[in-house]
Order: structure tokens, then sequence, then C-alpha cells
């Protein structure tokens, strides 16, 4: 059988087992927020094809962007910079802010103007990132209103520049009472928004979050209710993998991971860390595979450069006798290399330029002399 997609979404190494439920599940992916470097040194000496992500956290107060994307972008960087370089060579990718909410096309420009600049700091510091981190059913994304009318609006044409900049999509996916309830909106939005973005600015996609959470039920009253209020374990498993089943059929979805193997929400409903038949099964196909996603499409100012590394160069000699004489007497450019020749046993060196032939005996720099063309 091919391996699991699911993964593990960890907010604390205490209370869990981390390393004995890595040896039994292997897992494709893992989320952490607990960034102690011995622990995931063990985990990658376990299963060293686990992608692993690190989240910086941030309470949602702290989130900011909207007054002055490039600043709160650098100031983020800053902040998570020190637990970025402990866990470098541990962790391969780190998210950003976590679900952001955007209710307008200036947000949207000033939340990718956001994550182009922390894009651009992370690669500066050969660090990988992933963007966004939305939360199920957002942003808006051109789907039809609830009334049926056509169509609410679709916030990733704005969106675009800052996933250039990064690495990876970081999204969440939940659904309730089931994972397929509402899918296409909810669960397997991925798909949509995939389809929406301009090729250059696809990325391979993790999903940060999924599972059955009652937050998305209308009216409030199931917020913060997992899965163990909805069904039974062999209930959720069955909808981990349908999900699972669909994620496997897109190569560009590279894991999703189970929030949370923590006790996390009401009367910690959430956890899965007892939850032995997923653990298992997402240990049934054994190591995972290596994540090695196709690289980003090529930029047109990258298609120039390899195109213009892929010629030679004429080289330029801006400090020679010939070239600076050629610029003081109006020559214009050069159309050669300096040409080497002797001539009646004494050596000589010539260069053409637009308005002439320049040359000289070698050691007489003194002496050079041009032939008009």
């Amino acid at each position: 059988m091919p391996k699991s997609k699911l993964g593990i979404y960890v907010i604390s190494l205490g209370g869990v087992d981390v390393l004995e439920y890595v040896r039994r599940a292997m897992p494709r992916v893992i989320l952490s927020m607990d960034h102690n470097l011995e622990t995931w040194r063990q985990v990658k000496q376990i299963s060293p094809n686990t992608f692993i992500i690190g989240r910086h956290y941030l309470d949602d107060g702290e989130q900011l962007y909207f007054d002055q994307p490039e600043l709160r972008a650098t100031e983020f960087f800053v902040k998570m910079k020190p637990d970025a370089e402990r866990m470098r060579g541990v962790y391969d990718a780190w998210m950003g802010y976590n679900e952001t909410v955007i209710h307008n096309n200036v947000q949207a420009r000033r939340l990718s103007r956001f994550y182009a600049q922390w894009g651009k700091l992370m690669r500066d510091a050969n660090l990988k990132s992933a963007a966004y981190s939305f939360a199920t059913g957002n942003p808006s994304a051109g789907f039809p209103n609830p009334d049926g009318s056509c169509c609410e609006p679709n916030y990733w044409e704005f969106l675009a520049d800052g996933l250039r900049a990064c690495d990876y999509l970081s999204l969440h996916e939940y659904s309730a009472p089931l994972m397929k309830t509402a899918q296409g909106f909810l669960c397997l939005r991925y798909r949509h928004v995939w389809n929406l973005l301009p090729e250059d600015a696809r990325r391979p996609i993790l999903i940060t979050e999924t599972g059955i959470d009652g937050g998305v039920v209308p009216g409030g009253a199931m917020a913060q209710k997992g899965w163990k209020f909805f069904t039974s374990q062999e209930g959720y498993l069955s909808e981990l993998q349908w999900y699972d089943n669909e994620s496997l059929a897109d190569d560009y979805v590279l894991g999703a991971t189970i929030f949370s193997l923590n006790p996390w929400g009401i009367q910690g409903s959430f956890a899965i860390d007892q939850a032995d038949k997923i653990r298992d099964y997402i240990g049934a196909g054994g190591a995972p595979p290596p994540i090695t996603p196709t690289p980003p499409p090529q930029t047109l100012e990258q298609a120039i450069v390899e195109k213009a590394e892929s010629v030679p160069w004429m080289p330029v000699n801006n400090t020679a006798a010939l070239w600076k004489f050629a610029k003081q007497n109006g020559l214009q450019d050069q159309q050669t290399d300096e040409i080497h020749f002797t001539y009646n046993g004494a050596d000589y060196i010539a260069q053409v330029f637009n308005l002439g032939i320049v040359y000289v005996k070698v050691d007489d720099w003194d002496n050079i002399k041009v032939i008009p063309k």
C-alpha cells in the first residue's frame, strides 16, 4: 500500500511520547510548536525522511501586518530566527502567521507583501518558508454565495506574490460532523486554490492542520469540540482514510498533519495520542519516501539569466591600455577580445572597436595607434 500522507501536529512534547509514536507511525509530516533540539534530532534518526515543519507561536494580537507589511515581516523574522537557527538541519521548513483573516482586497495585497518580505528574508538565511496557513474555508476564493448568487470575492489573485517568494503553501482543512461534509469548500478546498493560482505562484502544499473540528458548525455551539464529540476512533479513522486517499491522488500535496497529538479543546477532544488504530494506519506503509518537490517554475528574470549564462561572454578588461585608449578617443564599444600576434619578431596586441582597430607593441604603451574603420 502507498505510504500515508497523514502526520501529526505536536503542540507540546510534555505528556506525549513522540519518539515511540514516530517509531510506530513513521509519519510523512510533523508540525512542531515545541522546539526541543535533542528530541527532534532523535526523531530524525528514527525517521530521516519525516518532514518537520516548525511553528513559532505568537498570540493573535501579535500577528500584525496591515499597517507596515515589510516592517512586520522583518520583526517576525527577527523573533523566530533564534528558534530557526537552533533547529537548523532538523526542521525542514517553517510556517508563518497562523490563520490570518482577510476581509478585502487591500488586506490581501498587504498580507502578500508581508509574505514576499518574510520569504525573501528566509531564503537569504537559507531557511524554507511556508506561506499563509489560512483557517479552513478561508480566505474567500470565488465560490458561489450561500444564497446561490455568484460569487464571493477571490482574494487569491492578490496573494500570488507572497507565494512566489516562499517555498510552500500552508493551509488548514477541517470539517464536521464528517470530514466529507461540505467537501471542496472545506476539506479538499486546496484543489480549488491550486487551480486559481498562476503557474509561477504554485507551491507544494502542506496541510498543517486537519481533522474534525466542530468550529465549522453554524451557531458556534460546537466550537473547540473535536472528533470525540462526533464519532468513534473507527469512524474518525474512516474519515481520515478518505482524506488521505484523496491527497494521495495529488502529487503537489506533500502531507497533512492531524490536529493534534496532544489533548486540546473541550475535554481534550482533539487528541489522537491514544488513538492506536490511527497511529497504526499511518505506520502501515513503513518509512516515508523523501520529499523532493518539483522546483517552482522559473521567473522571467531567472530564465533570462540562465539563457545569458549559456553563451560565451566577451571579456571586458576596462583597466587595459587599449580599452582606455579606445574610450578616450571615442571609438565606441569593443567588438573582440584582445588579439595577441607577432610581427617581425615583436609581440603586439590589437583589439577591434566599432570605429577602429587599436594596436600597440607590447611594453610600448605610450605609442598606441588606431586604424580607422
